[in-house]
């Protein structure tokens, strides 16, 4: 991931965390993990594993960039899941989303 994805790939992660529970980014448990699967699951009709979820909240939490590469496809999901008009590609919707948390 590149160095000025990351800020939007960490605010992406928080405003997940916060529309599915309410509360500031904070580790997830396992529970949690499989509720926010389910959720995301639910809102998009797409599957994010659990373990990812673990990960990528790690990752924005501050463990160190380089184990977590998400692809485009699967922050796009995530995007989806806060939002309900993205387009359907993509790249657009990762894209849209960085433009809209850099301004």
């Amino acid at each position: 991931m590149k160095t000025n994805e990351f800020s939007s790939f960490r605010q992406l992660l928080s405003e997940v965390h916060l529309k599915a529970f309410g509360e500031p980014l904070s580790p997830l448990t396992h529970g949690k993990a499989h509720a926010l699967s389910w959720l995301i699951e639910e809102a998009t009709g797409q599957v994010l594993s659990y373990k990812t979820l673990l990960n990528y909240t790690r990752a924005a939490l501050g463990e160190p960039r380089a184990r977590v590469n998400p692809n485009t496809s699967t922050l796009a999901i995530l995007v989806r899941y806060l939002r309900d008009k993205m387009p359907d590609n993509d790249v657009i919707a990762w894209n849209d989303y960085c433009r809209t948390v850099a301004q």
